[in-house]
């Protein structure tokens, strides 16, 4: 089965976008906007489309990309300041601004849609170069009956499309008879624990310590293209890329240490 084929994740998230797209052009032009889906639509043959990278962080994570050919984006900016039709007109810095904003409208109404799927996300949208790597292109085209049409393609990378298909598999735990065992154990699943984020580890003799001022600089035994650690107490239990999400760290997590095989802090 297609990944594109109707009732498959990839094609809800798709479909969360045409419908985004949909709602916020008809709010933005104050008019009934349709927008239709075509999964076989060939990638916009414009040499140099005018493109918009959309990076996606949390439960479901990747990028994707809008992608206007040249004479989609005047038909698009031309409405959204009431020009009348000019096929000729310039695509300048605030009519590429009026659409960046209007697109990053859509991200914004998608990812609330897509909550109850995949929890809370992080959509970040920055105007870009057309995307080079690999993934899969549809083509939302948008009419409206006094107004006329314009097509965007939408194009996902690989990625995001394995973490929809992944995402959708995540399903609440059967509930089953309670044992005296599983109440006990439910018991302590409730305790807070704190989790230790290492960066990387440096052993220095108590003079070097007792040298350090402020703005001294420590190396430490990790290169930055390494992963970091995740420690329970003095226990590795994963390592993964440190990402920035709302403004605070996290960490994405890459491999999970089999527990029979736990690694000390000191022997991380």
């Amino acid at each position: 089965m297609s990944p594109l084929t109707p009732g498959t994740p990839e094609h809800f998230v798709i479909d969360v976008f045409r419908k985004a797209l949909a709602d916020v052009l008809s709010q933005a032009l104050n008019a009934s906007w349709s927008v239709e889906l075509n999964v076989d639509a060939p990638p916009a043959a414009d040499a140099a489309p005018l493109a918009f990278l959309l990076d996606i962080d949390g439960r479901l994570q990747g990028s994707a990309a809008f992608l206007l050919a040249h004479a989609d984006a005047i038909t698009l900016a031309q409405r959204l300041f009431k020009n009348s039709p000019d096929p000729g007109a310039e695509l300048n810095a605030d009519r590429k601004k009026a659409i960046e904003d209007l697109l990053r409208q859509v991200a914004e109404t998608a990812a609330g849609s897509l909550k109850s799927q995949y929890g809370d996300l992080s959509l970040q949208l920055a105007s870009s170069d057309p995307p080079s790597w690999s993934g899969t292109t549809v083509a939302l085209g948008a009419a409206e009956a006094d107004s006329g049409s314009f097509t965007l393609q939408f194009k996902l990378a690989d990625e995001l499309l394995a973490a929809a298909s992944g995402g959708s598999k995540v399903q609440p735990p059967k509930s089953a008879a309670p044992s005296t065992g599983d109440s006990n154990l439910d018991l302590l699943l409730g305790v807070d624990l704190s989790l230790t984020l290492r960066f990387g580890q440096r052993t220095l003799t108590l003079r070097e310590i007792l040298d350090l001022t402020s703005g001294s600089v420590i190396e430490l035994d990790r290169q930055v293209q390494e992963p970091a650690d995740l420690l329970l107490g003095d226990k590795l239990i994963a390592r993964g890329e440190v990402v920035i999400v709302d403004g605070n760290y996290g960490l994405r997590i890459t491999e999970v240490s089999d527990p029979q095989h736990g690694a000390s802090a000191a022997n991380a």
